[in-house]
């Protein structure tokens, strides 16, 4: 049962890696969500941001996983990364002026507390830029990726755990066509 989900991972690791991503994008706009609305008011359009882009790029990172476009796939996934890094990069920069407002030029200890405690999270939003940089650079012909999947065989003696490999010249073309 398990055999063609390995296998369909084995053969599209990086759509396999976008996929376990995408939950993610889900994840950041539920919490953006929570700490926006949660009992505030909703003032700042904005704030909006990150809850529909992460939506958005999951609807969209599933969707070019299931055909069998590389182009398609790796167009889109750049477009969902750059966007969250700009969304994170934007996010940081105004949770970084209100932190900055919310101190008023004062840097003691007990004003820093205080503006910590009442101000935006100040490094949240660049959970957004690393989703997006990684989504940026999961479809580069560049990245070496290497995903074992399995249970490799159990063989005895020196170098066992690298023995079903094969030769040097073997592992390299088997790279190439998971690539």
């Amino acid at each position: 049962m398990l055999g063609p989900l390995l296998l369909w991972v084995r053969r599209n690791s990086r759509k396999a890696l976008a996929l376990a991503l995408a939950p993610g994008l889900v994840a950041l706009a539920f919490d953006s969500a929570v700490s926006h609305w949660a009992g505030k008011d909703f003032d700042n359009r904005l704030q909006a941001v990150p809850v529909v882009y992460g939506v958005i790029g999951f609807i969209l990172l599933t969707a070019v996983c299931i055909p069998k476009s590389r182009t398609v796939f790796a167009w889109t996934a750049r477009f969902v990364g750059g966007a969250g890094v700009l969304v994170g990069a934007v996010g940081t920069y105004i949770h970084a002026a209100a932190f900055l407002k919310e101190l008023g030029g004062d840097y003691s200890a007990a004003n820093l507390e205080g503006a910590l405690s009442v101000a935006p999270p100040l490094l949240a939003p660049l959970s957004f830029v690393g989703v997006g940089a990684l989504l940026v650079l999961l479809p580069s012909a560049k990245l070496l990726l290497r995903l074992r999947v399995g249970v490799a065989p159990a063989v005895e003696g020196a170098g066992a755990a690298l023995h079903h490999l094969g030769t040097e010249q073997e592992r390299e073309r088997a790279v190439r066509k998971s690539a």
